[in-house]
């Protein structure tokens, strides 16, 4: 299987979501890496400001980095090749570059253009279901993004 590498801008925290008001790109991927880690797929975040290290030690995110600058992040490598830029990667294109298998049609727009994974024959026991998901954020603190 691929492993998959994001090299991000910086972060307060090795997510992003935390602080007063996470951005929403960043709480969506961070459950689409562990939807991914939960079908057994590879995947690696490195955050220039928590990890430089993996930045200084990869040539591409070097490189990346000397001609498109920081605010050109983040940068997705699949297998050490450069997929995406600027973005962060859908569940779908997260499935593709993992070599996971999507149902077709499994990925369909809701009413506000977000990709959903829940097709119109979805029952209530499946992914689709009412139940509300809940996502744990971090405390805000005084030293992460200027909370309280």
């Amino acid at each position: 299987m691929s492993i998959i590498k994001v090299f991000e801008g910086p972060l307060c925290c090795s997510t992003g979501v935390c602080g007063p008001a996470p951005e929403q790109a960043l709480i969506d991927f961070t459950a689409d890496a562990r939807w991914l880690a939960e079908q057994g797929g590879q995947l690696v975040r490195a955050s220039l400001t928590q990890e430089p290290a993996a930045f200084a030690a990869d040539a591409t995110a070097v490189s990346f980095l000397r001609v498109a600058g920081v605010d050109a992040l983040p940068l997705v490598l699949v297998d050490g090749l450069t997929v995406l830029t600027g973005r962060y990667p859908s569940r779908t294109e997260l499935a593709r570059y993992a070599g996971l298998s999507v149902p077709d049609g499994a990925e369909v727009l809701n009413e506000d253009g977000a990709a959903s994974w829940c097709s119109d024959q979805a029952t209530a026991s499946s992914c689709c279901s009412p139940t509300p998901q809940v996502l744990q954020l971090s405390p805000a603190q005084a030293s992460c993004c200027g909370g309280a």
